[in-house]
Parts: structure tokens; sequence; C-alpha cells
């Protein structure tokens, strides 16, 4: 891979995790605020009732991971006429899309809402919230295509900003509906779903002005249509697989212990999304690339992506978890007033889950690059579909709520191995290159960065001085276990010149 890419992809990285800060302070401290205005109960009650919209918002993501596959690969051969029509024919897909789930959606999840959820109490307000989440995933489905357009052309600023905006913009909510003495939850499902069409409209007009390739024209091909949609289908089995592990596991835990219980798991995925999105932040700024040199024929290129990416995004990952597991107590009772019951031990197995899957995604997108995925897809999203019905085996029979958590970490697990399976398979990635350059550095680094900050954990009380000792030997001792252990030696003379171009270290030295 050339200097140029290892350069737009440090720089798109940079503006992604300075979103990332101010995405995870602001989006943490307005659940606070949530929780703190609409109550245990309401809160618990929005995040159930969403999560049916969400079960079926998976095609969503399915054709915005094809859209971005497909634009991607266009970019990569430097087509922009056919990727123009790409994008013409992703668009009219979308609208069949917006019908067909909207009906759905509305059909089964009333049936849903009505018969199983435990939400008796707010019924009239559980609908609102049900038909804005709808109208929300439509917004959300009509700018997909625009947002894949974007992350294709590795536009990375544009889409931190509008991130920042949005969850600025769900403080400002929290804050006005805390001073409202109505409804409030009706209210915050209202001026939610104003915000997501205000996003949507920021993509569609920023595209529309500034790629030529966005300017709809009227086209049809068959046989592009059907490679599209055959893509994104052979996608939903995955996309339902991570929808039913989240969501829906969201309604079981609902239907089994109530709202008082959702709320401790709404609270925990908060924090399983601001630490997966350091996952993902690193993941839109390489997958273009990954794609673009399988397109352009660079496949040891994209393999030796592959292997970077899945090590980086681990040891992203994990920096943030060390400290997280460590002094989940204090953190939570520093963000929240009142910490609900199960919270404490949610955090930590989803944090837990999140740092099994960090190998994940690279994985999958040398799938997605390859482009036959039917296979792929039938078996990982097997493995992941089992978490639901052995969760629910498990709580019929009596078990206590974290079981999910339990079952979803080990089932997860069994899937990063099948992913790694076929990514050999497919693109020729050697397990044996994998071993060494991922497997042995990441336990490596996990082994000896944690050693230290545990046993600082165990030996001084609990408070703020132990919570600051905690998290600075853990980010010191990850980002020297990861620089001595974790990296070649040519990935630490790149990642020394990266900080000496950044912080001009050899000018000052020179200077004086």
């Amino acid at each position: 891979m050339s200097a140029i890419d290892q350069k737009r992809i440090a720089k798109n990285t940079m503006l992604l995790y300075l979103r990332i800060g101010v995405v995870m302070i602001v989006g943490l401290y307005t659940s606070r605020v949530v929780l703190d205005a609409l109550g245990e109960v309401d809160f618990g009650v929005y995040n159930a009732v969403g999560a049916i919209v969400m079960m079926f918002s998976f095609l969503s993501s399915t054709m915005s991971t094809s859209c971005q596959r497909f634009y991607s690969y266009e970019i990569g051969r430097g087509n922009f006429d056919e990727l123009r029509r790409t994008f013409s024919l992703c668009v009219l897909v979308f609208a069949i899309i917006i019908v067909v789930l909207a009906l759905a959606t509305e059909v089964s999840g009333i049936w849903l809402l009505q018969s199983k959820m435990k939400v008796a109490s707010r019924m009239d307000a559980a609908r609102w919230v049900f038909h804005l989440s709808i109208l929300s995933f439509v917004f959300t489905i009509i700018r997909t295509p625009y947002m894949g357009m974007v992350i294709a052309k590795e536009k990375m600023k544009v889409f931190a900003y509008l991130t920042v905006i949005d969850v600025v913009g769900g403080l400002g909510i929290a804050i006005l509906i805390a001073h409202y003495g109505g409804d409030r939850l009706i209210l915050y499902a209202i001026l939610m779903a104003a915000v997501n069409a205000a996003i949507s409209a920021f993509y569609i007009i920023y595209c529309r002005v500034f790629y030529p390739e966005c300017k709809l024209m009227f086209y049809w091909n068959r046989e592009r249509f059907c490679e599209i949609l055959g893509f994104a289908g052979w996608n939903m089995v995955g996309s339902i697989s991570g929808i039913c592990k989240s969501h829906g596991l969201n309604i079981l835990i609902n239907i089994f212990f109530g709202p008082a219980v959702n709320a401790a798991r709404g609270l925990a995925y908060k924090v399983f999304q601001s630490i997966q999105t350091f996952a993902d932040n690193f993941y839109w700024a390489v997958r273009p690339q990954l794609i673009k040199s399988y397109s352009a024929g660079d496949r040891s290129g994209m393999l030796k992506l592959v292997c970077q990416s899945s090590k980086f995004t681990y040891y992203l990952i994990f920096a943030v978890a060390l400290p997280v597991l460590l002094e989940t107590p204090f953190l939570l009772g520093l963000w929240l007033k009142k910490v609900p019951d199960y919270t404490i031990l949610f955090t930590r197995l989803v944090v837990i889950n999140a740092v099994v899957e960090s190998l994940a995604n690279p994985l999958a997108a040398a799938i997605q690059a390859y482009g036959k995925i039917r296979n792929y897809n039938l078996a990982v999203g097997g493995f992941i579909l089992l978490i639901l019905p052995v969760s629910y085996l498990f709580l019929k029979l009596g078990f206590p709520p974290e079981t999910v958590f339990y079952v979803s970490i080990i089932i997860c697990a069994i899937a990063v191995l099948v992913r790694l399976l076929f990514v050999r398979k497919c693109v020729g990635l050697s397990l044996r290159m994998y071993l060494k350059s991922v497997v042995l550095p990441v336990l490596a680094v996990t082994v000896v960065a944690t050693i230290f900050p545990m046993l600082l954990e165990a030996n001084i009380s609990y408070g703020f001085i132990r919570f600051v000792t905690v998290v600075a030997a853990s980010v010191l001792m990850t980002g020297l276990s990861v620089f001595l252990l974790g990296l070649t030696p040519n990935e630490r003379q790149s990642t020394l010149r990266f900080v000496d171009e950044k912080l001009h270290i050899g000018k000052l030295l020179a200077n004086k």
C-alpha cells in the first residue's frame, strides 16, 4: 500500500478520534440527563420499544454496507460513470425498501408491542415512541446511500462533524425535556425524530452539491440490480444476527424481567456503543482502502492491511476497555446520579463482548471486498443467530438476566474463528500469518498491560485516587506494551516518524 494511502488512513483516523472524544463525553452525559428526566421506567420503555423498530432496520445497515462496497470498488477502478449509475440504482432499491419495511414494521411491531411487551402502564406513550421510531428509521434509510458515498470518498471530516452535531442535538433535547411539564417520553421521541430528519437532509444536500455522482438519473440494469440486491441479501443474514444479538436480547430481557432491567441493559449498551465506536472509527477509515486495494489487484497489500487493522483495532478498543473494566463502579457512579441494579455487571460483560468482537470487522471487510459472501454470511450469521434462542432457553429455565451476556460472549468468540477460516479460504490469508501478526502480539499486550493496573486496583482503597491511579497506569502500560510488544520494527519506526511529523520533535531538537 502506498505511503499516500497510509497517510490518508492516519488522517481520517485522527479526524474520527477527535470526533469520538466529543461523542463519548456528550453522549454519556446525555444518557444521564435523559435517565434523570424520564425516570427509570420510561427510559426502559424507550429502549425496549425502540428496539422493536431496530429489529426491522437490518436492511438499512445491510444496504449501507453494500452501497459502500460497490462505490469503493468502482472508485478503485476509476470508473466514475459506473459509480453514478450504481448510486442511482441504490437509491431506487432504497425507495422500494422504505415502502416494504414501513408496512412490515407497523404490522409486526404493533402486535409485539400490544401482546408481548411489558409496557401496560405507558402503552399510549409507547405507541408514540413506536411510530416516531419508524419515522426515524425511514429517515435513516433515505440517507444511507448518501452517507455511504461520503464514507467511500473518505470524507471523514463531514461524517465526523455530522455525528458531533447529532449527539449535541441529543444533549439539547435532553436538557429541554428536563424542563418540560407534559409527557416527556413523547416529546423526547418527537425531537429525536426531528434531529434524525435534519441530519438526513444535510447528507442529501451535501452529496448533491459536491459529488456529481449523486445527481440522480433514470437508470435500470437488471443484472446490476440483481448483483447489488444479491450481495445485500446475503449480508442480510449477518445484519439479522447483529440485530438479534443487540435489540432482540433487549426485548427478551423486557419479556422476562421488565423495564427496570431494560434500563440497566440500556445504560450498559451506551457504554458498549461508546467503546465499539473506537473500533468502528478505525474500521471506517481503513475499509475503503482495503476494498480499493482488492479491486486494483493488490492482494498482498490487502492481506497486510487486514492483519494490521485487526491488530490496531484491538489495541484501540483494549486501551479504553481495560480502565473501564477495572473501575466500572466508580465510572458509573460518576456518570449517573443513581446506578440501577445490574448496571455494573452488565457494563463489564458488554465491554468484554466488545473486546472479543474487535477482531471481526477487518475480517468481514476482506470477505466483502472478495464479493462472494453467501456461505460466509450463512455460517457466521447462523452462529450469531444462536444467541437469541440459547438465551431464551436459559432464561426460561430460570437463569439470571446476565446469562444472555455470557452466551453472547462465547458465541461471538466462535464467530470470529469462523470468519478467519473463511478469509483463509476466500482471499488466501495464511493462519500462520494471522497467528504471528495478530494473535500473538494481541495476547502479549493483553497480559502484560493488565498485570500492574490490576495490582493497583486490588491494593488501593476505592475512591478518586485509586480511579486516577488505575486509569493512568492502564493507559501507560497499554501504550508501552503496544509499542514494545505489539508492533513490528517497521511499525515502530512508522509510528515514531508519524509522531515526529505531527509534533515536529526533530525540528525542535535541531533548533536547540
